[in-house]
């Protein structure tokens, strides 16, 4: 135990030493990260000063950080043989070290250097390799990253149904997270998703949350991306003026944060809409714009690829005086993992005990379910049954009677009369219709909710969509689980009929490993959930949601429309 004591005591300078210029190299790297979207050079001079510093002593960590800012600053200049050396750099250190954090971001960085460079196929290896990371350390963010990605990845391929199965992934967990950023690219992948399908009024309306979301947090990378895809489309779609001014509109803020690269693309992309409008001055005038900056940023590589090689020399030399790590800290390590090994054995135990009780409770609570649900459908077949023929059939009597009576006095007043109990007649059998128990043996389930909504939102066909993936995977569910997706199907129609005066709706079912996932869409009047009082047919619903251990997510703005995302884990759905 004293040779413990003094061992500490002896290793106390080191550590203080240690501490001291890690404390540096990181504040080096915030800088570069600070000065990236502001000012290229200084976050430049930053980067390289934490890297050189880090390889003198041997902090891998700040090495890592220090190459994966360098990947940022020259990916943000278009330079993408050195954004994706520097990213590489990045990860070998990363899984030398064995950081996760770092691997995530250098896998992150390479991906989208390899978007850039339509390098498809690895580019989605990359891709599966980051998710399966980020699925290993529960990192639901990264994953939503790498969803959208995916669907980028597969939009290129061609891969229009994959790209949007994904693209829907990841906006999912997005919202589940109220991670606006990340919702921005969602919705810049369904503007491309619904543009290559020729939905143009869906593209633009993506593309334009897009770039709300961007310009709300002030992000100007990503608000020249939005400003130059909505120009761009309006260009390829003819509307020059539209086109004009988003393009003005991503010249600006070009100007506005010193974005050269992106300036000279947007100068001519104008100059192609002031072309294509007639307007052959104003073309000339941003041609001659761009010129220029395409020469200079020729210029700035060549000369930083020289000066770049002569400092890829110096630090070879630094590299060799580098000094091993000390023997005495990787002692003090091993005894404070073994420490950490106990505890965590331990906190394992304890909750292996506890996980063996919440599964019996969990599988007494799912029978239970199970019961009530087939006890619901036993009452709506019984009521559908006395309502078509007892009810109908009654009504059907006396619309039989008031036709002869009608007949003999030829009687105006009784037409009228004769047509609106036909009406109420028709009225309970679409009632009985609607209780009566669903059978999936002819169609499939997504077949049959398809005809149900057809009927019941006839007035939207032109603006109803409903897609099911993977179909398959749920055509196999099981005849309960059948159930309680369509009455909730059924319910959100119902309600989006009553209510929400809306011209658009879009219906998505979504299988995953794990859960079920319903998203209801629609550009209605929208409402405000904290003031509305919820009716029958909602409160239906949450206590389907509630017996299956289910969740549900409303965002509804009042006037702007109504989006209800719904999820089902399967081990409660195959009780």
């Amino acid at each position: 135990m004293l040779k413990i004591v003094l061992h500490i005591l002896l290793l106390l300078p080191i550590c203080s030493y240690s501490q001291n210029y890690k404390t540096e190299i990181d504040s080096l790297n915030a800088k570069a990260k600070h000065y990236i979207h502001s000012d290229i050079d200084t976050a430049l001079y930053f980067a390289e000063k934490a890297i050189k510093k880090s390889k003198i002593n041997s902090y891998k960590e700040g090495e890592m950080e220090g190459e994966f800012q360098i990947g940022r600053i020259y990916y943000d200049q278009a330079r993408r043989t050195l954004a994706m050396q520097a990213g590489e750099n990045s990860l070998a250190i990363a899984e030398e070290i064995d950081s996760y954090i770092g691997k995530k971001n250098a896998l992150n960085l390479i991906a989208k250097v390899q978007n850039h460079a339509n390098e498809l196929v690895e580019g989605m290896e990359t891709v599966r390799r980051n998710f399966n990371l980020a699925k290993s350390q529960g990192d639901s963010i990264e994953m939503a990253l790498m969803a959208n990605f995916k669907g980028i990845f597969k939009n290129k391929m061609g891969e229009k149904d994959s790209a949007f199965y994904f693209t829907m992934q990841s906006m999912m967990i997005n919202k589940r997270l109220n991670l606006q950023k990340a919702l921005a690219y969602n919705y810049n992948s369904l503007g491309v998703h619904h543009y290559g399908l020729r939905n143009l009024d869906s593209s633009f309306y993506y593309f334009r949350k897009a770039l709300k979301i961007r310009t709300d947090l002030k992000l100007p990378n990503q608000s020249i991306e939005a400003y130059n895809n909505l120009g761009y489309v309006f260009l390829m779609e003819g509307i020059t003026d539209s086109a004009i001014v988003y393009f003005k509109k991503c010249i600006d803020v070009c100007l506005e944060y010193g974005k050269k690269q992106n300036l000279a693309i947007a100068y001519t992309n104008i100059s192609e809409a002031y072309e294509i409008s007639g307007n052959h001055k104003s073309a000339l005038i941003a041609l001659q714009n761009a010129i220029p900056i395409n020469d200079s940023l020729a210029g700035i590589k060549r000369k930083e690829q020289i000066i770049r090689a002569q400092k890829v020399k110096n630090e070879e030399l630094l590299i060799l005086n580098v000094i091993e790590k000390d023997a005495k800290q990787k002692q003090l390590v091993l005894i404070i993992a073994l420490i950490a090994s106990l505890i965590l054995t331990l906190i394992i135990s304890k909750r292996a005990k506890k996980k063996s009780i919440e599964t019996l409770i969990e599988k007494q609570k799912t029978v239970a379910a199970t019961e009530i649900i087939k006890e619901q459908e036993k009452v709506r077949e019984e009521i559908s049954q006395e309502l078509h023929d007892g009810v109908g059939g009654s009504l059907a009597g006396v619309k039989l009677s008031l036709a002869h009576i009608q007949e003999e006095n030829n009687s105006s007043l009784l037409l009228g009369e004769i047509e609106n109990i036909e009406n109420i007649y028709q009225e309970i059998r679409n009632i009985s219709h609607n209780l009566s128990p669903v059978s999936f043996q002819k169609n499939s389930l997504a077949t049959t909710i398809e005809n149900y909504l057809n009927r019941t939102l006839p007035d939207m066909e032109m603006g109803l969509c409903f897609q099911c993936y993977p179909e398959q995977e749920i055509t196999n569910l099981h005849y309960d689980q059948k159930i309680c997706v369509y009455r909730i199907i059924q319910e959100l129609a119902s309600n989006i009929q009553k209510h929400a005066f809306a011209t658009n709706v879009n219906i998505t079912i979504t299988g995953h490993g794990k859960h079920i996932t319903i998203i209801a869409e629609d550009n209605g009047k929208g409402f405000n959930p904290e003031l509305i009082t919820y009716g029958i047919g909602f409160k239906n619903i949450q206590k389907r949601i509630t017996l299956y251990d289910g969740t549900i997510e409303i965002d509804a703005q009042k006037g702007n429309g109504t989006t209800i995302i719904i999820e089902l884990p399967y081990k409660k759905l195959r009780a």
